[in-house]
């Protein structure tokens, strides 16, 4: 479960955070999880729960946006949200191959409330 390490990765990000921005105390933390990460929602959030158990941000929310996969078609130039991330034909041309990924590849931090 590689889940465990990205956590302890947002983790130390959150810790050199607070220090850098004379933050207090952390009350909630978002992160945006893209279809096509390879990170499992779920997995991050009990990640979290175990890993956040004692500590600075023990009883610290964690909010996961699960970010869809948008492309945009390599033919027709139609951006669309495919249902299958394996199979992708375009809606307008039918075309299966050469999309361009929009969104769907991230996952990254893009909140952290404290207090101050």
């Amino acid at each position: 479960m590689h889940e465990l390490s990205l956590i302890q990765s947002i983790i130390d990000i959150i810790r050199e955070e607070r220090v850098k921005h004379g933050m207090n105390r952390v009350v909630r933390v978002r992160v945006v999880n893209g279809a096509l990460s390879g990170a499992v929602s779920d997995a991050l959030s009990f990640g979290w729960e175990c890993l956040t158990q004692d500590g600075e941000l023990k009883g610290v929310a964690l909010e996961i946006v699960d970010m869809p996969l948008k492309v945009a078609c390599g033919s027709c130039g139609l951006a669309f949200e495919p249902e299958d991330k394996h199979y992708m034909p375009c809606p307008a041309c039918q075309e299966i191959l050469g999309h361009d990924i929009q969104s769907g590849k991230e996952l990254y931090i893009d909140e952290i409330e404290a207090d101050v």
